[in-house]
């Protein structure tokens, strides 16, 4: 059984940008909630955002029609 993993909203001080783009690129790991949250931060802490991250948000997107 696959585990997803989920990141909270009050924890977000504590992990890094770089954290925050490892749920973008592996956003299948994730609940799509905690994938939304990483990216709001992301673009909160203005974290340059490149055109394969951005491809991950569009598949992200697609799939989970958001």
């Amino acid at each position: 059984m696959i585990t997803v993993k989920t990141i909270e909203k009050e924890s977000l001080d504590k992990i890094s940008s770089l954290d925050l783009s490892y749920v973008i690129f592996f956003w299948r790991e994730y609940n799509s909630n905690s994938v939304l949250i990483a990216y709001d931060e992301l673009k909160k802490r203005e974290y340059p955002i490149s055109a394969s991250f951005l491809d991950k948000m569009i598949e992200f997107r697609k799939i989970n029609s958001l």
